[in-house]
């Protein structure tokens, strides 16, 4: 570790190996004879400890870091745009075919979210994350968004099946009141808020909005099959 020397005639400031520590040797710049200071001599300045809890690494657990902003990424953005045309064109095709239970419907948008999921919850990602926090990037952002798009399907599912046990196929094909679907959407957008607090560390509230956009997003595509917007759902009710 090089000693740090200041002469003390001409007050020049210079460095020398930590071999030449305690010896004498004439000045750089105005030759006149110095010792070099001890390696115990040196004088170490350490940062103050922070002040309150700390972590593993020492750092204040209190003190909050200016996260890196994410670049925006055209790959990410293209495959959005293009996924979304894709599921448009794909619920366009399917327009008039889902027959049958209302149930049958549900599984179907549930596959469909499974695999819309990943890309909506990567696109809200990007706009809702705590800026304060390390953003998620490449394979783990996908692999995160991934696990909560899945989660966002079981939702999808929790909602027909609570439905399909409060209610006969006969009540929602006629259309429920909005309060009696209550139960079955307070649940499934509990799923959303903890999918997306558990798997992209999103606050409460972030979490509820970026499910709500999924929601929005599977709702309009179901209208574009020609189905309710949510299963037994009919506007004024019945």
């Amino acid at each position: 570790m090089p000693i740090q020397v200041t002469c003390p005639g001409c007050l020049k400031r210079f460095t020398v190996a930590d071999k030449h520590a305690g010896k004498q040797g004439p000045c750089p710049a105005c030759k006149k004879p110095i010792t070099i200071p001890k390696l115990e001599d040196q004088v170490v300045i350490h940062e103050a400890p922070p002040s309150g809890p700390t972590d593993s690494k020492g750092r204040s657990v209190l003190k909050t870091f200016k996260k890196k902003d994410s670049k925006f990424s055209p790959l990410i953005a293209g495959s959005a745009v293009g996924v979304a045309i894709l599921a448009v064109v794909a619920a366009f095709l399917m327009k008039g075919a889902v027959q049958g239970p209302e149930l049958t419907s549900v599984l179907i948008m549930a596959a469909g979210a499974a695999l819309l999921g990943p890309f909506i919850a990567v696109g809200g990602y990007l706009f809702l994350r705590d800026d304060e926090l390390e953003p998620y990037r490449g394979t783990q952002l996908w692999l995160r968004a991934i696990a909560c798009g899945v989660a966002f399907a079981v939702a999808w599912l929790l909602f027909g099946f609570i439905l399909s046990r409060l209610a006969i196929p006969e009540e929602i094909a006629k259309g429920l009141l909005m309060w009696q679907l209550l139960v079955p959407l307070a649940v499934m957008f509990m799923v959303g808020l903890l999918a997306g607090y558990a798997s992209l560390d999103l606050e409460p509230a972030a979490a509820i909005m970026l499910f709500a956009l999924f929601f929005i997003c599977t709702g309009l595509l179901r209208m574009v099959m020609d189905l309710p917007f949510v299963p037994g759902l009919v506007l004024g009710g019945s």
